[in-house]
């Protein structure tokens, strides 16, 4: 190391510890970080871990290159413990990241923090850098791969392997560590959920005047064994008794149908009223998150296609989503595609719709004239998408059917649809969308709260039960005279 070392400033949590962070400039911008240990850091390293040995060589801690912007760490433990300096990891020894600018100049009791490494990535030099713990399960993945002793992250696309090096992309390393959160965060939520569960369940059973805790059975056998054998025969969980109440009715349809046909009608109303219920839930709470994609509300319809029929106001049936109609085939590549096709009508007549995300722009931003607002470019470019992709089809449409078997679908009048942003806020705006929207031919708009409203609209409607009908009084034939019965 020829030039003078840089002393850097630590965290402030970590200054009185007897630990220093050396930075060593190099020629052309190369240079290393050293971790050093002052006769402080020494003492509670030997009073934390009784076999702890002082290093007799630099304990380098990462190494840059200039010309290829090259970020070389030696991932450490720093904290005193039982594995202070160790690697962190058990065979994955250097973490190498590229596209790494240098910091630029540096001088004494600077603080290095190298904050544009990604989420997931330690930044901090004190703290040895390496993955964050949540992200740890990525270098046991790598180590797990016979040999890996370096992992390395770059613009590079998808993952791979080359001797003992696995490289992996920037957006592989994030989508990783999105999906390392997700999981975590849903199995977190899991486990808390059974736990109240069971709590509640116990209490409950316990609370009950009937319940009596056996003791005295001539085993001292603990108290946690007592209560679970009696609460196992005693209750189950909400889960176990819902899915035998479900298996139950599924085994007594038939019978139901055939002794108890008005029972069996109420039944399915009651959970279609459930279902529907629960659905306005998701699709009013889905509303409020800003991040969901096109493919995910296009998803969304497809699995509840029963919320597409209500913007035709008509008897549909769903025909398929993300369908080809340049292509050979319904499902077809090489041409373009429609978000989703439904058979409208009971003519087998096809509709198409465009669907595109609730923070979609309907109209611009600045008035045009006199109160007066213009269709968005997002708005008039899925009008006329829709429109050609209906185009398309038409065209096509004999050699689709033939190719698919699908001879019972037409294209005799194809209804469009645009699913897209949500009703404006002020009343000039809601009438240039009136204004505009209600003049297209043969292509409706539709927001995507306004479809939620028609979803409440029908779950008010089936929430009120009929009144019973009334029997009209019974209405007593005038008696005839003698002379008419003869």
């Amino acid at each position: 190391m020829s030039e003078k070392p840089i002393i850097l400033k630590l965290m402030p949590d970590r200054a009185d510890e007897g630990l220093r962070v050396a930075y060593h400039p190099k020629k052309v911008g190369d240079y290393e970080i050293e971790l050093q240990l002052k006769p402080e850091a020494l003492k509670a390293a030997a009073k934390a871990n009784a076999d702890f040995e002082a290093p007799t060589e630099p304990i380098i801690l990462a190494r840059y290159k200039a010309s290829t912007r090259t970020l070389t760490t030696y991932p450490i433990t720093t904290t005193f413990g039982a594995y202070f300096l160790e690697p962190k990891y058990l065979h994955l020894e250097t973490i190498i990241l590229e596209d790494v600018d240098s910091p630029g100049a540096i001088k004494d009791d600077d603080y290095l923090y190298f904050e544009e490494l990604p989420v997931g990535i330690v930044r901090e030099p004190l703290a040895g850098f390496g993955l964050t713990y949540d992200m740890r399960f990525i270098a046991e993945a790598a180590e797990h791969q016979s040999a890996v002793s370096t992992l390395r992250i770059s613009n590079d696309k998808g993952v791979s392997r080359k001797g003992d090096v696995l490289t992996m992309s920037y957006s592989m390393f994030d989508k990783f560590r999105r999906d390392i959160n997700r999981t975590h965060k849903r199995s977190i939520d899991l486990a808390n959920r059974a736990k109240r569960e069971y709590l509640d369940a116990n209490l409950n059973i316990m609370l009950d005047p009937d319940f009596d805790l056996p003791i005295g059975d001539g085993t001292r056998r603990p108290v946690a064994d007592i209560l679970a054998e009696t609460l196992i025969g005693k209750s189950r969980s909400p889960e176990a008794e819902a899915k035998a109440a479900a298996r139950t009715v599924k085994k007594s349809v038939r019978t139901l149908a055939e002794k108890e046909p008005g029972e069996l009608l109420e039944l399915r109303r009651e959970i279609e009223f459930v279902s529907l219920e629960e659905l306005i839930e998701i699709f009013g709470r889905k509303l409020g998150q800003t991040g969901l994609q096109e493919r995910h509300w296009q998803e969304f319809f497809n699995a509840n296609a029963f919320i597409l029929q209500l913007a035709f106001n008509l008897p549909a049936l769903a025909f398929g989503d993300q369908v080809a109609v340049g292509g050979t085939k319904f499902d077809g590549s090489g041409g373009k595609l429609a978000d989703y096709a439904i058979r409208l009508g009971l003519f087998g007549n096809l509709a198409l719709i465009e669907i595109k995300t609730p923070k979609t722009a309907l109209l611009v931003k600045r008035p045009y004239r006199g109160g007066v607002y213009a269709p968005s470019e997002e708005l008039s470019g899925a009008v006329t998408q829709v429109l050609d992709q209906r185009h398309q089809l038409q065209n096509d449409i004999n050699s689709k059917k033939i190719a698919s078997k699908a001879y019972d679908v037409f294209t005799y009048a194809v209804p469009c649809i645009v699913i897209a942003g949500q009703s404006p806020p002020t009343d000039e705006e809601k009438k240039s969308l009136e204004l505009y929207r209600n003049n297209l031919r043969d292509v409706i708009v539709i927001t995507f709260d306004e479809l939620l409203a028609k979803l409440k609209a029908l779950y008010e409607f089936l929430a009120k039960k009929p009144e019973p009908m009334k029997p009209e009084p019974l209405r007593r034939k005038p008696v005839e005279s003698s002379d008419d019965l003869f």
